[in-house]
């Protein structure tokens, strides 16, 4: 066992060692190991721990920040930062549940609705299918521990999902479903960010009559560069917060 209860064997995966790193403390920190304010372990006990290198220690820590879970004080270390808003970097493609959840967080859903339609012409050209193929159209807000965080608008092709697929079939991450299906595995996506306050977006009425909200309009690819997923996503200013982690090339 190495200093701090860490055992280097938590480490055994094939991703490179500071992504093992990031990944191990950043589960250490949904478990709650840390609090809210708590400085985490030095740089040096780190390299300890985890039997790394200083570089690598840092570069998972610079991850961790660029996520928005944790803060560097220079000279006087790393802290836990605040769990009140959930956090991701702008960087990381994944699902929203699943960044909820890494946050500590419960997530859930509910949906407006989910239903096959014709694709219109400009999901046709994104999607490059024919116009009028099949889409899978779905509108869902997203919650973390019962708490409203953000508004889903998806679009899919129907070719991503297995043959005699349903639309209640889908529950949960679209992601998780697909993997699940053996469908396509997002590699990249094209992104914009835009500040909307459209009242229409929160069909529930969960929201103040004047929400400012992070719109991620996002264009999803797979493996084989196939354009699979267009997600609108609509996340409430003050309750999802965006890092951005830039580094010099």
């Amino acid at each position: 066992m190495a200093h701090g209860g860490l055992p280097t064997t938590r480490l055994g995966t094939r991703k490179p060692l500071p992504e093992r790193v990031a990944d191990d403390l950043r589960s250490r920190l949904a478990e709650q190991e840390w609090q809210v304010g708590d400085q985490l372990p030095t740089e040096a006990e780190l390299v300890e721990a985890y039997g790394v290198s200083r570089a690598t220690v840092r570069q998972a820590l610079k991850t961790l920040e660029g996520q928005g879970l944790v803060i560097t004080r220079r000279g006087r270390g790393t802290f836990v930062a605040d769990d009140s808003v959930i956090r991701t970097g702008m960087q990381d493609l994944k699902s929203i549940t699943s960044t909820i959840a890494e946050m500590g967080h419960v997530p859930s859903m509910e949906y407006h609705h989910r239903l096959l339609r014709p694709a219109t012409p400009a999901e046709a050209a994104a999607f490059r299918i024919d116009e009028g193929s099949a889409v899978l159209d779905i509108q869902r807000r997203i919650l973390a521990d019962g708490i409203t965080v953000a508004y889903s608008y998806d679009v899919l092709p129907r070719w991503v999902f297995p043959e005699g697929f349903r639309p209640q079939q889908l529950t949960g991450s679209v992601f998780a479903f697909l993997a699940r299906s053996d469908g396509p595995v997002p590699k990249q996506a094209v992104a914009q960010v835009h500040a909307v306050d459209d009242p229409e977006i929160a069909w529930d009425g969960q929201t103040r009559e004047r929400q400012l909200f992070v719109l991620l309009d996002q264009l999803h690819y797979d493996e084989q560069n196939r354009p699979f997923m267009h997600t609108k996503s609509y996340f409430i200013e003050g309750r999802f917060s965006f890092s951005v982690l830039r580094t010099v090339r």
